[in-house]
């Protein structure tokens, strides 16, 4: 310890020296340029079984360092590809029940699940694997996706998710790695709606029984419009399968993009205001708490949101800040959110 500390006097002007013998915390002033300080000192700990992080309070930088435990890069693919498997099964079960097959009397109806398992698994694959790629080429270790499979359930899965094991490099790569996900799912999603609204087709509306209507996003409602300009009188547009898994493609990047906690619109969010982000909580759970009077499933996300996902991302290098093109980057993911935000998913007539 005292070797290291000798090391930062040259490297900064130590103000205070405070922690024990396996982790210690050096608060003052980084040698200028800071960006090229923080470079050389992860370089020499690097040579050491200690792990510096970087920080500041007001114009104090502080640089804490210790022994962590190190994340180890030691995948089980054989999970990752029973879960894909299963959840492959299962969102085609839930496609055959959707489009009026019985696969319980019937196993051929299972062919009846395939368009709308693939379109809503290509779209998952295709989010997580942006995170995936994009930590990777960071430095960072990641899992790869692990499935969730849902049997009997309409959709047939509650998602994937994947686990960032080691500590996030800087401010740069977590917005990268927040915003590659949900761009990745979108593009994929798109064409799928796209194609999924033009097999769709009008059957006249039901009057008598109760039954479940969509609600729109502003870029679905736009390309229905576009596609089916004209709605004979008495009829609805009955979605393709896929375009019900273009739909959904389009809720679950919305959902994602909320701004808070661990998902991908928090850590774009983290990224971009640090630790001012925390005043963004009150008025995003209480929009989401008004949103629940048009759909109680809002409140329930609020909740789960509250109780797991409220942790920051530790993040090496929190002293040097994103630059004004990668602020402008958030717009992407932003215009995204807002085209495909859906207030009111599900309505029952």
């Amino acid at each position: 310890m005292e070797e290291i500390l000798n090391y930062l006097k040259t490297k900064m002007t130590v103000e205070d020296m405070s922690g024990g013998l396996t982790v210690a915390q050096v608060s003052g002033s980084l040698n200028p340029p800071v960006d090229r300080t923080i470079k050389d000192i992860k370089e020499y700990f690097s040579h050491t079984d200690y792990t510096p992080l970087f920080d500041s309070d007001g114009n104090r930088h502080i640089i804490k360092y210790g022994i962590f435990k190190k994340a180890v890069d030691n995948p089980k693919y054989w999970l990752n590809l029973l879960l894909f498997i299963a959840t492959l099964f299962s969102t085609i079960f839930a496609g055959s029940l959707n489009s009026g097959g019985n696969p319980f009397k019937n196993s051929s109806d299972l062919w009846l699940g395939i368009p709308f398992s693939f379109s809503i698994m290509a779209i998952l694959t295709c989010h997580e694997f942006g995170h995936y790629f994009v930590s990777r080429k960071a430095g960072m270790i990641t899992t790869l996706p692990y499935f969730i499979p849902v049997p009997f359930h309409f959709i047939g899965t509650l998602g994937a998710v994947i686990r960032m094991k080691s500590i996030v490099p800087d401010r740069r790569s977590l917005l990268k790695v927040g915003m590659a996900g949900p761009l990745a799912g979108f593009l994929v999603a798109l064409p799928i709606a796209i194609i999924g609204i033009a097999l769709s087709e009008f059957r006249p509306a039901q009057q008598s029984a109760e039954f479940l209507k969509l609600g729109d996003s502003l870029l679905f409602w736009g390309l229905a419009k576009i596609l089916h300009p004209n709605i004979p009188q008495g009829h609805d547009l009955f979605l393709h399968p896929i375009a019900f898994a273009g739909w959904l493609g389009f809720l679950v990047t919305s959902m994602n993009l909320i701004p808070i906690g661990q998902l991908d619109g928090g850590h774009i969010a983290y990224s971009i205001f640090f630790k001012k982000r925390r005043y963004m909580y009150v008025p995003i759970f209480a929009g989401m708490i008004a949103l629940g009077f048009l759909w109680p499933g809002w409140i329930f996300w609020a909740l789960l949101i509250f109780l797991f996902a409220r942790r920051n991302a530790v993040i090496q290098d929190a002293i040097t800040p994103l630059t004004s093109r990668e602020k402008l980057l958030a717009v992407m993911p932003l215009l995204v959110f807002i085209f495909t935000f859906t207030p009111r998913p599900f309505i029952f007539w």
